[in-house]
């Protein structure tokens, strides 16, 4: 035998089969670089921190973002786009989110993504995207800290707080949190101003939403869901945008489920006898005019709620409110209430802080 090893010919054989492993070798390197870079371009260590976590993309459910990632813009794909993430996350199903088609991301869409991945994430789901090739989408998406969050671990608390480098912070909590209210309002007065201003009419509406999503979110009770909100700082246009969401059961929803000991009992129905079982985006106008505790009270009513919020819209106190609730959509800039094909499952507010609207000195 060792006779053979020393033949010309096992010789021969030998060195033809060791380049022909080399050569596979090397395409193999090759195949595996390129695979790593399409593989959301991660550096070394995120690439290394995603496979001990056992992340494999075989066996996660691939879910493709729309082209036009804008909430306002394309609520239709956009809401049908979330709402097969909360199918999944209900399942405990892990999720890789297909973003390098993505041409446009808005803000707006960006606070439900975000509040989407920590959820999934608290409760330990595995959650992955991919990098959008356009270079504009690319960079809101990092600046929000989107990329960063895929790598973070998070416990299911009653409170998140996530804050990034830029101008963008999101919070979220299951209960009114006045102090974190008037620090968002001296933070935005002094982005729109230049100086601490007392804005009411942004206090009314933050403690109103709030307020809303502890009592009328979930259809089990109080404080089960989360609220969130992310604020945008734009110091050179002197603007702050605002973006609310809760993932309750949405407005409508809320009012054709109320007991029988509440107020609101029966009030969604008789509006929709009113107008003729027709759409929620007329009984929608009727609530922000206060025409829902009207009803339910025989009195016009619309200091609280939804006729609070309104009214600080009407007053110039915000700016371009919009609403999207199951499916309705409210557009504060065009004053247009329109019905969606796909429903939201839950409730989102947008507005802005301008140096338009209306503000007092602060207190001494």
């Amino acid at each position: 035998m060792k006779k053979y090893y020393s033949t010309q010919r096992f010789k021969e054989w030998n060195q033809k089969n060791s380049q022909s492993r080399f050569c596979r070798h090397l395409e193999f390197r090759r195949k595996k670089r390129h695979r790593n870079r399409v593989r959301n371009h991660l550096t070394y260590d995120q690439r290394s921190s995603e496979s001990s976590n056992g992340v494999d993309r075989n066996r996660m459910r691939t879910v493709y973002a729309p082209v036009n990632f804008d909430f306002m813009a394309n609520t239709d794909e956009v809401s049908s786009f979330i709402e097969t993430l909360n199918k999944y996350l209900e399942q405990r199903k892990p999720v890789f989110v297909e973003l390098r088609q993505v041409q446009r991301v808005s803000y707006d869409a960006l606070t439900v993504l975000l509040s989407v991945v920590v959820r999934f994430k608290a409760k330990k789901i595995r959650f992955n995207g991919s990098m959008p090739s356009s270079a504009t989408a690319n960079n809101a998406l990092r600046e929000s800290g989107f990329f960063k969050l895929l790598f973070e671990k998070f416990d299911d608390t009653d409170r998140y707080e996530l804050a990034t480098k830029s101008s963008i912070n999101t919070h979220a909590k299951r209960t009114v949190d006045a102090e974190l209210g008037e620090r968002l309002i001296v933070s935005a007065s002094r982005t729109v101003w230049e100086c601490q201003k007392r804005c009411t009419g942004l206090q009314r509406v933050l403690i109103e939403l709030m307020q809303n999503t502890n009592n009328h979110a979930s259809p089990k009770g109080k404080k089960e869901k989360l609220w969130w909100i992310s604020v945008k700082h734009d110091p050179a246009a002197k603007k702050v945008y605002f973006f609310f969401v809760d993932y309750g059961v949405g407005i409508f929803t809320s009012l054709d489920r109320k007991d029988s000991d509440n107020k609101f009992f029966h009030s969604y129905n008789r509006l929709r006898r009113k107008f003729q079982f027709g759409k929620n985006t007329k009984i929608l106008e009727a609530i922000f005019k206060g025409e829902l505790h009207q009803t339910s009270s025989d009195k016009y009513y619309r200091g609280k709620g939804l006729p609070g919020v309104y009214k600080a819209f009407e007053a110039n106190q915000i700016s371009n409110l919009s609403l999207i609730t199951n499916d309705t959509i409210f557009n504060g800039q065009s004053r247009s209430y329109n019905s969606l094909k796909t429903p939201f499952q839950g409730t989102f507010y947008s507005w802005e802080l301008s140096e338009e609207n209306e503000n007092k000195p602060a207190f001494n």
